[in-house]
């Protein structure tokens, strides 16, 4: 019945233009079907094209000559051939299903959603092949419920259609349910069993679900002797020779490619891979600067062309085309990992760890992304962090070279250091590629051990001579001991090799800023900029220094905008503007900025996160929502965007769907303590305290030697006023991990609970035990500042001050306690408190309060301008500063200040003081 349908179709579509058909045009039409039906692909196309130069409005000839040049493979000559037999109204149960193909084919799945999506088709089966292909573009897209519906339609109206089973074998399969795809497959091939598309997909089954690579193989094979035009089975060959590392077959495989499919762009693709393999990179390079010509925006292209710069040393080309890449396709794993290598390899290891940040959220990142990440914190200058991530990178992948290297970190991290030591040694005298050097580096500045560090960094200069790492890496040493002079002359050196390194730079500034030379600092970067005003990262320096430095905020809002004007198609310069405009507060500001970034950026995700962070600050919580659903959704791998979603959630009052989030991240990371901390808060908001506490007994269970989860338990028991079960969970957390921080949280407990004595008996035995612990002394006189026991809080900070004469902080609270206690000696802490740590704004205050106390007026008056000036919105500085003004006789300057305050009406809780010292002037 379906065939008799469709025939009659064809026959009413033939029949709506036969008379404008000559009988030599009939004859060319008979000819071209009997070769299409043969499989003639050549000679059906020449006698199309001859009916079409006497008859071009032939709609029949025109959906033919479509068909025929699709089952070429010229996708794109079909699209345009079927497209002009539909606008000749030829049969849409004819064309459509065609078309959708056609575009399919040309990598637009997208217009097949949107264009035909929609669509009815009066014949069954032809409204059937349009689902299958409408399934298999919201598959390609990642729409599984779409794919679901569309297959479910496709095989209602046609339950043998191939196609859609082979689909929803691919859908079974992306469930776990391979078994089942399996099943369908074999079905399909019973019914057919040259079905090249269904062979295909049951060596990927055999190869991806069951590992049989053997069987996989000749499944490929078997699909390509059928076909051997099929590229998706020439594609699914070559990837598993090369996983199986048979050069020689891939080789092979090409060469076959090339000879059925010569012309097209992926064949060309697939010998500049064999040329890479070769190391042959100029003979690759120019091959994909062909195809770069044909698909400048094909981001596995971007991909290999990325790879191969890499390889030749163009690191800048290299990191621009994996941004490219990544740009179109965020979720390529590939070129995100050489990205970051080349981030590395271009002196640029925050923004490489920026770069591999996704790939460590997921469940097991490989070794070669945690070997990265472990040099990108070496050459930062975070020894520790580098250690850690060498260690993971050989717990990944013992077999790895790089990784066995690794272990020798291990070694040494479980105290077997001269076993670990020799083996790096001997590593790094062989490894041309430096892995061990750096492993080496990390490992002796880990312990401390800096002339052995800067042994190995002399070795490592004179395998690297040509580059500015090893200066910077001896920098870092030397900043270890402590030697700043020497530190600056390593990092000098390394500018002298490289004038736009942004480690150095960053690096000899951070000693000028530290020297109190915040403006030599920010003179180096635009001196970088004067010479290359595109330098993105100086651009980014120059904005993190002056918000260092207080410059004024249009001034470095001026500098991000043209960092985004100089790289429209770089996250990072619309990343920093839309955080400095949330730390503005301007969150307006930053939801415009946001969408000006995602508008050009869309398939950025940390982006679309920042907008949504900036719709969260702005209240407009059901946009922060919806926008961050769209980031979870579009990484689904990572727990972050789920928690952000979650306490987006929170924000609009939606439990429900705050709970729902923080568990997909615990799906994600089931050790994850933010989710397991807000699934905590959620529960103790809606008074489910037995929730709460299931919650911190699974953290206990997970880390049965740390603190965290007998801290959370104490922390619900307490705020359900259960004091015993508290303490007793605070103390568990004590015997665990003994910090200052553990013993006053259970000392701050008992003061909860009005238990004095415990809370005394808890600080003696911390003091017994840790008697110099400055933390702990200097938060037990915060304490006593909260109980108003200020001649405790002074006794507590004096003896910070002895066992930490440069910590400002002491001095600054003695200096005030004194002031409050009307007790003389405060000038001289709260000048040293300035000395240590100038330019802080509270710090300033308490100076000018004690310099009015010692009636030096006119100086009060000068500090306090300082403090106003750094932080104008503060009125307290400013009534401060009017007071000192009004003594020094100065009423006229004070003038002004005192107005403004008044200005601010209600809102200040000083006004009735200032209006009455303006009244008296």
């Amino acid at each position: 019945m379906h065939t008799f349908r469709r025939l009659a179709a064809v026959a009413v579509g033939v029949a709506c233009l036969a008379g404008c058909n000559t009988g030599a045009d009939a004859d060319h039409l008979t000819t071209a079907k009997a070769s299409l039906a043969k499989g003639d692909l050549k000679d059906a196309v020449i006698h199309l094209k001859t009916v079409l130069q006497g008859n071009p409005d032939s709609g029949e000839a025109r959906w033919m000559l479509g068909t025929a040049l699709l089952r070429v493979g010229d996708a794109a000559g079909a699209l345009v051939e079927l497209s002009r037999a539909r606008d000749l109204k030829f049969s849409e149960d004819l064309v459509v299903p065609s078309l959708a193909k056609a575009w399919m084919g040309a990598g637009q799945c997208k217009k097949v959603i949107e264009s035909l999506g929609a669509m009815t088709l009066t014949d069954p089966l032809a409204a059937s092949d349009l689902q299958a292909s409408l399934a298999a573009c919201h598959s390609a897209a990642g729409n599984t419920a779409g794919a679901w519906a569309a297959v479910d339609n496709a095989l209602l109206l046609n339950p043998q259609n191939a196609k859609a089973n082979l689909v929803k074998a691919r859908l079974l399969a992306g469930r776990d349910a391979s078994d089942e795809a399996q099943t369908l497959v074999a079905r399909v091939l019973a019914d057919d069993p040259n079905s090249h598309e269904a062979l295909n997909l049951q060596g990927e089954l055999l190869w991806l679900k069951k590992n049989d690579l053997d069987g996989a193989l000749s499944a490929f094979r078997q699909a390509l002797k059928l076909a051997p035009d099929f590229m998706p089975a020439h594609s699914s060959l070559m990837a598993l020779l090369l996983e199986r590392k048979d050069v020689e077959g891939f080789k092979a495989a090409v060469q076959a490619l090339k000879k059925a499919l010569p012309n097209r762009a992926e064949t060309q693709f697939y010998e500049a891979q064999s040329a890479y393999i070769d190391r042959d990179f100029a003979r690759a390079r120019e091959a994909v600067q062909k195809l770069l010509l044909v698909t400048p925006d094909n981001p596995y292209v971007l991909q290999l062309a990325g790879a191969i710069e890499l390889q030749m040393g163009a690191v800048s080309v290299a990191e621009a085309r994996l941004i490219r890449a990544l740009t179109v396709n965020p979720k390529l794993p590939l070129a995100r990992r050489l990205l970051g290598e080349a981030q590395v390899r271009g002196g640029q290891p925050a923004r490489a760890l920026g770069t591999l940040q996704s790939l460590l959220d997921q469940p097991s990142p490989g070794a070669d992304v945690l070997g990265l990440v472990a040099e990108a914190h070496l050459q930062a200058g975070d020894p520790a962090r580098a250690e850690k991530y060498f260690t993971l990178a050989a717990k990944a992948d013992p077999e790895d070279p790089k990784a066995r290297m690794s272990l020798a970190v291990t070694q040494i991290a479980r105290g077997n250091a001269d076993a670990g030591f020799a083996q790096l040694e001997a590593f790094a005298a062989k490894d041309i590629a430096n892995y061990a050097d750096l492993a080496l580096i990390s490992a002796r500045m880990q312990r401390g051990e800096t002339d052995a560090a800067l042994r190995a960094v002399d070795r490592l200069g004179e395998k690297m001579k040509a580059s500015p790492l090893p200066h910077l890496l001896k920098a870092r040493v030397l900043l270890a001991r402590s030697d700043t002079s020497g530190a600056r002359a390593s990092f000098e050196q390394a500018l002298a090799v490289d004038a736009a390194y942004v480690p150095a730079l960053v690096g000899v500034a951070t000693l000028d800023l530290a020297a109190g030379k915040p403006q030599v600092a920010l003179a180096r970067f635009e001196s970088l900029l004067a010479r290359d005003p595109k330098n993105l990262l100086a651009l980014l320096a120059v904005a993190e220094l002056k918000q260092r430095t207080n410059a004024k905020p249009e001034d470095i809002g001026k500098t991000l905008a043209d960092a985004v004007r100089l790289h429209p198609t770089e996250p990072a310069p619309r990343l920093a503007q839309i955080d400095f405009l949330l730390s503005q507060r301007q969150s307006k500001d930053a939801i415009a900025a946001a969408q000006v970034a995602v508008a050009a950026l869309p398939n950025d995700t940390q982006l679309l996160d920042g907008l949504g962070r900036a719709q969260l600050a702005a209240g407009e919580t059901e946009q922060a929502v919806n926008t961050l659903r769209k980031v979870s959704a579009a990484q689904p791998l990572l727990a972050g965007p789920y928690l952000r979603l979650a306490h987006a959630m929170g924000a609009a009052k939606n439990p429900r769907g705050a709970e729902q989030s923080f568990r997909k991240a615990l799906e994600v990371s089931p050790k994850l303590l933010d989710a397991q901390r807000g699934l905590i808060g959620l529960a103790l908001s809606e008074k489910r305290s037995a929730d709460a506490l299931k919650v911190a007994a699974a953290v206990q269970k997970e880390r049965p030697a740390e603190a965290v989860g007998y801290l959370l338990e104490g922390e619900i028991q307490a705020r359900m006023r259960d004091w015993d079960a508290a303490a007793a969970a605070f103390r568990a957390a004590l015997q665990r991990e003994r910090t200052s921080t553990n013993a006053l949280r259970l000392m701050s407990l008992y003061e909860a609970a009005a238990r004095p004595a415990d809370a005394q008996r808890t600080e003696a035995e911390w003091l017994k035990a840790n008697p110099r612990d400055a933390d702990f002394i200097f938060q037990l006189g915060t304490l006593a500042l909260a109980k108003r026991d200020l001649a405790g809080a002074e006794q507590r900070f004096r003896k910070v001050h002895e066992m930490q004469p440069d910590n400002p902080s002491a001095p600054n609270n003695i200096a005030w306690l004194l002031l409050q206690q009307s007790k003389p000696g405060a000038l001289p802490f709260a000048e040293k408190a300035n000395q240590l740590l100038p330019d802080i704004p509270a710090l300033i205050d308490t100076y000018a309060v004690a310099l009015a106390a010692d009636k030096q007026w006119a100086e009060a008056a000068k500090q306090a301008a300082k403090a106003v000036q750094a932080a104008p919105d503060v009125p307290a500085y400013r009534l401060g500063l009017a007071k000192y003004l009004i003594a020094a006789g100065n009423g006229a300057a004070a003038k002004p200040h005192l107005e403004a305050l008044v200005a601010l009406g209600a809102q200040y809780s000083g006004q009735t003081e200032a209006a009455a010292l303006l009244k008296g002037l």
